[in-house]
């Protein structure tokens, strides 16, 4: 069995900040699509599913993810909801969808060129997909831990555990996109990119953020002496990327990659 590496908790630190590229996904679709069956793809805690239910309360609404943890957190939270253990890989419902949802989920699957394709084979005609991915692996947020992980040689082996490397420039990019989602008879497309500026207390913020997230794989392979020597050599070296504002706050930029449209 797989170990569950996610922390609903630490996750839902940042939850109003994490929510509100669901709900900028999720006010891109027309205010006249009304589905009856949607499938919250990697719901994590819960926090986008419940705005999938509030925009449709008579639609059957399920979120999905691989994470026990986060299940217990999501329907601990919204028991009215189901939630169901699962692989965005390998979804296969028994009947076929009206929407497909996917917040900040598909940066942990490869070969989207066929992942979203085989997906999109479950919408019904006039269903919709929207899918919204993090974009800032090439950022120093996450660029400084790739340092701090090959300079360190009892932590070079963790390397292998994520899904990102030494990157110089954005992993996505909108235009592939658009060539695998017309292929796949993909229509109504809307595609855009928005950059938000977060704002953070203290360079720990940071940490406590991709802690959240991208260093998961990480960071639950180590012990608790080498996680306090990570997060401390990553404050330290994270305080020269991100500079204090005038108001004392710091601000953490965070691209994301948005996609909408109809089958």
């Amino acid at each position: 069995m797989a170990i569950d590496i996610w922390n609903a908790k630490m996750y839902s630190q940042f939850l109003e900040s994490r929510t509100r590229p669901a709900q900028d996904l999720l006010n891109a679709i027309p205010a006249a699509f009304e589905p009856n069956i949607i499938y919250d793809l990697g719901c994590g805690p819960g926090n986008s599913t419940i705005l999938l239910k509030n925009r449709w309360p008579n639609a059957q609404v399920v979120g999905l993810d691989s994470s026990s943890d986060m299940l217990a957190k999501a329907k601990n939270s919204y028991p009215n909801i189901d939630f169901i253990n699962g692989d965005i890989a390998h979804f296969s419902p028994k009947e076929k969808i009206d929407c497909l949802f996917a917040n900040a989920s598909f940066q942990w699957l490869d070969k989207h060129e066929t992942l979203i394709p085989n997906l999109l084979r479950h919408i019904n005609p006039s269903g919709m997909f929207a899918i919204q991915i993090p974009n800032n692996f090439h950022c120093p947020s996450h660029q400084v831990a790739i340092n701090l992980l090959q300079t360190h040689p009892m932590w070079q082996p963790l390397l292998k555990n994520l899904f990102y490397g030494a990157l110089k420039k954005p992993l996505y990019y909108l235009p592939w996109y658009y060539d695998v989602l017309t292929k796949a008879q993909a229509t109504s497309l809307q595609l855009w990119e928005t950059t938000y500026f977060q704002e953070m207390s203290h360079h720990e913020d940071i940490f406590n953020w991709i802690n959240g997230t991208g260093l998961r794989p990480v960071l639950s392979m180590m012990d608790a002496d080498n996680q306090s020597e990570f997060m401390n050599a990553y404050i330290k070296a994270i305080s020269t990327q991100y500079p204090i504002q005038e108001n004392n706050k710091i601000l953490l930029p965070y691209q994301r990659i948005f996609m909408t449209g109809s089958i």
